[in-house]
């Protein structure tokens, strides 16, 4: 590090040796310009008429705003300045010059006035709002009858917007009738509901005694039907036969009778006729009986028997259903009586949200105020509406701000503060806020709070109470301002410009300065900082008045 500045000393001294030399070239030049400057300028040589011109760089550096040289450019042109010395004396302007190009900059410090002025972008607020919207509990597809004009001055009870009721009128209409049908059915499930409760517990007892019934007499059949059907055919094919037995003994005994009486001829036909018809009636019988008998032992028997097993199977198969099905069937309409109960109620919750929603449809104002289309988010009015949203026929969102009343008096001032700027600020800080588009306009401003948690990414809210101050009827709520405030004040404070404060390498809680010793040599010294504006940082410790410190950092130092 000594070695390059040594380095660049030898370099700067060469520089201002040449430059002097130059510079008495330039001299010499001047003096015999001037003997020529009586010939006229078309006589001149082109080169000197070109040295009387300036360059191309000396018109910028003649510019307003134009960079300001450096203390090394400065020297220079002072020896460029001075005639041309020969010998020791050039040696030793040289040397000076060099001297003066290479002394950093410094600053003493001084006791004097130092503030922290913060300023923010604010807008007025009222301080009483209401804004206006429809929250409908079961209507939807509201659309705009009428509503009143943006900027429209309203009082308390005014009407601000009226919506268009002919359908959930229909709606409404409806549900009435609904509920009438609802209410039939009711009552019809409550008598039947109350008719099964009575007639269960009886078919119940029915179906039991049915299947009792069946019981005893299928038992009844196999003891003593059955067995007597079977005795009753075989009796009656007996008897037949047993009658065609009689009749042909009968017609054998009355031939051999006849043959021996004395009876005439005719009536022995006559009594012989009948005879033979009836063994002729018996054989029939006993053809009859047989057919009968076979009948009954091959069909009608087992089919009886069989109807009366099914029979009783099914009575069996009743009683059980019946046991089964009709608790349930109780069950079901019970089930179904309290259905219609809870219908009716939801008809009942719908029929007062509906008329609750109707008597909504049409919107007062809560308050004496301007009428502004839309919502204000944090002070900051948002339109973002249509040129025409409430034209009649318009579709409504539900829930969302349509409008606010605004009160115009009286204001506030809702403002943004960075996090950068936060620990400047507290309740009971005074500053002015300037509207906008009043900037002759001072408004004494005081901070009532500032958000605890940050708004959004960077920056919290802050909010000011305006001073007592004639307000200009032309300021209303959502118009910007600026608020200025000064956070910090010293009469006699010492501070440093902020770039001649550094922060240790190691360690960068620690804060250093160099500060130059009674030998002119700087000195690293580790200051305590308070506060800082844009260009200033006050010193609270490690510095007294009169101290000279380097505005940057000595060349030679590795820190």
């Amino acid at each position: 590090m000594r070695r390059c500045a040594d380095s660049m000393k030898f370099f700067w001294t060469i520089l201002v040796l040449a430059t002097a030399l130059l510079a008495g070239q330039i001299a010499v030049a001047a003096g015999d310009a001037k003997d020529s400057d009586k010939e006229p300028a078309a006589k001149q040589p082109a080169a000197k008429q070109a040295a009387k011109k300036p360059s191309a760089k000396e018109k910028d550096s003649a510019k307003p705003g134009s960079k300001k040289p450096s203390a090394k450019q400065v020297a220079a042109k002072e020896v460029a300045k001075k005639p041309a010395a020969k010998g020791k004396e050039a040696a030793k302007d040289s040397e000076q010059a060099t001297e003066a190009a290479s002394k950093p900059a410094t600053y003493r410090l001084k006791k004097g006035p130092f503030r922290v002025e913060v300023t923010l972008e604010g807008v007025f607020q009222a301080e009483k709002t209401a804004e206006v919207f429809v929250r409908p509990q079961e209507w939807a597809g509201l659309t705009v009858l009428k509503a009143v004009e943006h900027g429209a001055v309203v009082h308390r009870g005014d009407l601000l917007l009226a919506l268009d009721p002919e359908k959930i009128d229909r709606a409404i209409s409806e549900l009435r009738a609904d509920m009438k049908i609802n209410d039939l059915s009711l009552k019809e499930a409550e008598e039947q509901t109350r008719a099964l409760e009575k007639s269960g517990p009886l078919d119940i007892e029915a179906a039991n005694r049915a299947g009792r019934i069946a019981q005893e007499d299928w038992k009844q059949y196999l003891d003593v039907i059955k067995p007597l059907s079977i005795k009753l055919a075989d009796f009656n094919l007996k008897m037949a036969q047993e009658m065609l037995e009689y009749q042909e003994e009968e017609y054998r005994q009355l031939k051999k009778m006849y043959r021996a009486d004395e009876l005439t001829e005719e009536t022995e036909k006559i009594v012989l006729k009948r005879a033979e018809d009836a063994v002729q009636r018996a054989r029939f019988n006993l053809e009859i009986a047989k057919a009968v008998h076979d009948e009954a032992r091959k069909l009608l028997l087992p089919r009886t028997e069989e109807k009366a097993r099914d029979a009783t199977r099914r009575a069996e198969i009743e009683t059980a259903r019946a046991k089964i099905t009709l608790p349930v069937a109780l069950t079901l309409q019970q089930l179904k009586l309290e259905k219609l109960k809870v219908e009716r109620t939801k008809s009942e919750e719908r029929l007062e949200k509906l008329l609750a929603d109707r008597e909504a449809m049409t919107v007062k104002a809560p308050l004496d105020g301007v009428v502004y289309y839309g919502r204000f988010a944090r002070g900051k009015w948002q339109a973002g509406l249509a040129a025409d949203p409430f034209r009649r026929g318009a579709p409504v969102t539900p829930n969302d701000v349509l409008m606010t009343v605004v009160e115009l008096r009286p204001l506030a001032v809702r403002a943004t503060a960075a996090e950068t700027q936060v620990q400047y600020l507290h309740t009971g800080l005074a500053g002015i806020a300037v509207p906008g588009g009043f900037p002759n306009m001072k408004l004494s401003a005081v901070v009532q709070s500032v958000s605890a948690v940050p708004t959004n990414a960077t920056t919290f809210d802050v909010h000011f109470t305006l001073g007592t101050e004639a307000l200009s009827e032309a300021v209303v709520p959502a118009m910007t301002c600026e608020v200025r405030l000064i956070a910090y004040k010293k009469a006699d404070a010492l501070s440093v410009p902020t770039k001649a404060v550094f922060a240790d390498e190691f360690d960068l809680r620690q804060q250093f300065v160099y500060r130059m010793d009674k030998d002119g040599k700087p000195q690293k010294r580790p200051v305590t900082v308070g506060n800082r504006n844009d260009k200033q940082t006050e010193i609270v410790g490690g510095l007294a008045e009169g101290d000279q410190i380097l505005l940057e950092k000595p060349k030679d130092k590795d820190d």
